[in-house]
């Protein structure tokens, strides 16, 4: 696993404990991360392969996903693909 960091005020986390919870920003940081990549595999397995990602579980997204050279955000832009993850 990797350890990704996120610096917010001390203004900001209060705000987002009002609005989620004490103790519920970590949760939801990772359940929206999840998602997007989530999103962004999806959408890659759609351009580069014949499946239907919403009839695969993660497990075959993932092995299917590790067969494909994904384009990176640079390339993407200069194609302008429209659909991209951001």
């Amino acid at each position: 696993m990797n350890t990704i960091t996120v610096t917010i005020s001390n203004e900001e986390l209060a705000i987002a404990n009002s609005w989620l919870g004490i103790g519920k920003l970590q949760g939801w940081l990772q359940h929206a991360l999840d998602n997007k990549i989530r999103q962004r595999v999806d959408a890659s397995i759609m351009e580069a392969t014949k499946f239907n990602p919403k009839k695969m579980t993660k497990a075959e997204k993932l092995v299917e996903i590790a067969k494909v050279t994904l384009k990176s955000r640079e390339e993407r832009d200069a194609l302008g693909d429209n659909n991209a993850f951001h």
